[in-house]
C-alpha cells in the first residue's frame, strides 16, 4: 500500500466559521489545495453503544479508532451514527407515559454535544495523536436545536466537515420539536479527495447520494444506526448499487456491520459489531472523471416536481 502523506497544520488564512460557542468549523482549509493522497488506507470501526451513556461509548470509541490507526495502519475511520450517545430518539418518540416524556425530552436535549463540547474536544486530541481522518456519529445541540450529525475531523483535530442528516425513517412529525432535519449535501475537500456523507435512512433515496456524486465526491461515507442486513441482503445490495451507479467507493458504519465498497458494487470488507475492517482505497481524480458522460439531465425535470407523477393525472 502506498500512502502520500503531505498534511501540513494550517493557520490563520483558513476560512473558519464560528458557531456560537462552538468550535469553529474550517470548511475551506482545502478548497485551495491539489489532492495530495491518491491512495488510503480507511476503516470502519462498528462501535456498538450504550444508550445515553456518552462517556462510555467515549471509551469504546477511543479503543476502536486506536486499534484501527495503530493495528491497522488507518488513515480515516468512519463510525457508526450516534455512537457517542447511543442514538436515543426512538426512546424519546415511543414513550407514552406522559410524565416520563416530559423528563426524556429535557434529557434528550440535555444530551446533545455542541462542536466545541467535551467529547468533540477528546475526538479533535485523539485525531492529532494519531495523525488521522475522524467520522464521528453524535447528537449535536447548537444552542436549543439538536442536529443527527457526522463530523468530519482532520489530523490537526480541525472540523473540516459536518453534515446533518436530512432524511428521518419515523417522519417529521413524530420528534420532538428541537430535532431538525439537515437541508443540504456539502461536499468536503481532503487531501485524499471529496468526501460526501449521508447518515442511515439518507441511503435509502437515490437523490441525496447522487447530488453527492454530481458535486464531484470522490468517496461516501454512510454512518448508520437502523436496518442492516447480511452479506446478500437489501442493505448490501443497496449500498454497492449507490457505489456502482455513482461510481464511488462506499463506507457504511454501523454498530452491527460494517460495509466497505469499491467503485464498481465489489464488496471489499465485511465486518461486524465491535469490530474493525480496512480497505486501501483509490481516489485518483482520473478515476472520475466522465463517469456521468451518458446522463440526459434535461429529461429528469419529473424529479424536480414533487410528488407522485401518477397521481396528478
Amino acid at each position: 500500500m502506498r500512502i502520500i502523506m503531505a498534511i501540513g497544520v494550517v493557520g490563520l488564512s483558513a476560512m473558519a466559521i464560528p458557531l456560537g460557542h462552538a468550535q469553529a468549523v474550517f470548511l475551506s482549509k482545502y478548497a485551495d489545495r491539489p489532492q495530495t493522497i491518491t491512495n488510503i488506507r480507511i476503516a470502519s470501526a462498528s462501535v456498538l453503544p450504550d444508550k445515553w451513556n456518552k462517556e462510555g461509548n467515549w471509551g469504546r470509541i477511543e479503543k476502536l479508532v486506536r486499534q484501527a490507526a495503530v493495528e491497522g495502519g488507518a488513515r480515516v475511520v468512519v463510525t457508526p451514527e450516534g455512537c457517542l450517545e447511543g442514538y436515543v430518539v426512538n426512546e424519546v418518540n415511543q414513550e407514552k407515559d406522559a410524565d416520563r416524556k416530559k423528563t426524556l425530552l429535557k434529557d434528550f436535549l440535555a444530551l446533545g454535544e455542541p462542536l466545541g463540547g467535551p467529547h468533540i474536544k477528546k475526538a479533535s486530541a485523539l485525531c492529532r495523536e494519531l495523525g488521522i481522518f475522524l467520522v464521528l456519529g453524535f447528537l449535536e445541540r447548537e444552542k436549543d436545536i439538536l442536529h443527527n450529525t457526522a463530523a468530519l475531523i482532520d489530523p490537526d483535530g480541525e472540523i473540516i466537515g459536518k453534515y446533518s442528516k436530512t432524511h428521518f425513517a419515523q417522519g417529521y412529525t413524530v420528534n420532538p420539536d428541537y430535532y431538525k432535519a439537515g437541508d443540504d449535501y456539502p461536499v468536503f475537500d481532503t487531501p485524499f479527495g471529496k468526501v460526501g456523507i449521508l447518515i442511515c435512512y439518507d441511503r435509502q433515496n437515490p437523490e441525496p447520494a447522487r447530488i453527492l456524486a454530481l458535486r464531484g465526491a470522490q468517496i461516501l461515507f454512510v454512518p448508520s444506526y437502523g436496518s442492516y442486513t447480511d452479506e446478500y441482503g437489501w442493505n448490501t445490495i443497496l449500498m454497492r448499487t449507490r457505489a456502482y451507479e455513482n461510481r464511488f467507493p462506499v463506507v457504511f458504519s454501523h454498530p452491527f456491520q460494517s460495509l466497505l465498497i469499491e467503485r464498481s458494487g465489489e464488496l471489499k470488507a465485511f465486518g461486524r459489531s465491535n469490530q474493525v475492517v480496512y480497505y486501501d482505497v483509490d481516489t485518483s481524480p482520473d478515476r472520475y472523471k466522465d463517469r456521468f458522460v451518458n446522463r440526459r439531465p434535461a429529461t429528469y425535470g419529473v424529479l424536480l416536481e414533487g410528488g407522485d407523477p401518477a397521481e396528478k393525472k
